[in-house]
């Protein structure tokens, strides 16, 4: 059974896991996509780290993926021919 401490909304989750083995860290962090999920780590710090660190990194690349003339929310700041509305 897990019992869910944090959630970022639409991204992920740490929590504690009530079924840890022995030796094991009780604390885990999953997100939603399914594309992580683990368990172990030894303290809600450990997890709440990883959290934020997987967090940050989605939005690093998100933010690399756009091309220049786009503004931090997304929006063109350019005409799409080299113009810009500033």
């Amino acid at each position: 059974m897990e019992l869910v401490l944090k959630v970022v909304e639409g991204v992920g989750e740490y929590g504690i896991d009530s079924e840890h083995s022995p030796g094991v860290g009780a604390y885990y962090v999953k997100l939603y996509d399914g594309s992580y999920d683990s368990c172990g780590f030894d303290t809600e710090e450990e997890a709440a780290t990883e959290l934020e660190f997987i967090v940050s990194a989605r939005k690093e690349k998100l933010s690399s993926d756009r091309p220049a003339y786009y503004d931090a929310e997304g929006g063109s700041m350019c005409n799409g021919i080299g113009r810009s509305y500033f």
